[in-house]
């Protein structure tokens, strides 16, 4: 689930609202962690840069990574990289704006995605002392708690995803990808989708609620304490440098004292390959079979780096890649 959250948000630095504050998480680290952090990074297929340009034959794509939080830091990136999208003869995206509206309306006609319409609710599901501690949270994060026990534990958990301080801003969803799609519709240029936005809900709803609910009491100590997390992953972002605060937060994960080790290191494997890997790897026949010789691909930036990231996988279809300004 954290996992999920640092992807779809990518994240807010906190120093962007009067309200937020956190510490760049990179920078408390002991020397020897840093090192290893940044070789660890480094040993990644195309570890570094959020825009890419990949090339083979008369195709040109765009791979640009996206934050899906508004940032100010974003109006000179949006500037450079509008023009771009202008130009292409077509966008790609997680979610066209099409799509993520009706996506939308489907869940609102179909509350059992969101929440558990049958039997215990969380409250029943969780020993006293955690759901005392789930409510507290969930209270910080303005969810009544008698609501908050009627959620799935996806939909919960990604509801205070996002800290309360950010989410009192008007603003806040207007990030790069909402940005480069408003570009696009000036433009005329056609928006499409990478995929159906309901296989992600498929994915994280896709345990038996009770497995849902353990995976939850994996991660109740690590939600609503995000502020540090979203100010370091924003600082890794605009530094374009996504990996430093992904390891950084495999880290936390696999150190804390939620499940044993071993189901620690599981649920992070399984994470990585459902949300990051398995997802790339279906976008690549997306983009072959897109009709533009001009592509923008624009999806979270932590899509872009590894062995399995989009641009890896594009050199493995034949293209040359160039790190571009972004």
């Amino acid at each position: 689930m954290r996992l999920f959250f640092t992807i779809v948000f990518l994240l807010l630095p906190a120093a962007l609202w009067a309200g937020c504050t956190g510490t760049d998480l990179r920078t408390t680290l002991p020397a020897d962690d840093t090192a290893r952090l940044q070789a660890r990074a480094a040993a990644a297929p195309f570890a570094e840069g959020n825009h890419w340009i990949a090339r083979r034959g008369t195709r040109t794509v765009h791979v640009i990574g996206t934050m899906h939080i508004n940032d100010p830091r974003m109006d000179p990136v949006t500037a450079r990289l509008a023009p771009i999208v202008r130009e292409a003869g077509l966008l790609l995206m997680e979610a066209s704006p099409a799509d993520k509206a009706a996506f939308e309306q489907k869940l609102g006609r179909t509350p059992s995605l969101m929440l558990i319409t049958e039997g215990p609710t969380l409250i029943d599901r969780l020993p006293p002392e955690e759901w005392d501690s789930l409510a507290a949270k969930a209270r910080a994060h303005g969810v009544a708690p008698w609501m908050a026990a009627k959620m799935r534990p996806w939909f919960l958990a990604l509801s205070m995803a996002v800290p309360p301080c950010v989410l009192r801003q008007p603003d806040f969803k207007n990030g790069l990808d909402l940005r480069l799609a408003a570009a696009a519709e000036q433009a005329g240029v056609p928006i499409r989708s990478l995929e159906d936005p309901m296989a992600v809900i498929r994915m994280l709803d896709g345990d038996p609620l009770e497995e849902q609910v353990r995976q939850l009491r994996a991660f109740t100590a690590l939600l609503g304490g995000g502020q540090d997390d979203f100010f370091t992953m924003a600082e890794a972002y605009f530094d374009q440098q996504v990996l430093h605060a992904l390891h950084l937060s495999e880290q936390e994960f696999l150190h804390s004292d939620a499940l044993t080790r071993e189901e620690r290191e599981e649920l992070w494997s399984d994470a990585m390959q459902e949300l990051l890997d398995q997802r790339n790897q279906s976008w690549i026949p997306v983009i072959e079979a897109a009709e533009a010789d001009t592509i923008v691909v624009a999806a979270g930036a932590l899509h872009l780096p590894g062995g399995n990231g989009v641009l890896n996988l594009l050199q493995q279809q034949g293209y040359s890649l160039e790190r571009a300004p972004f």
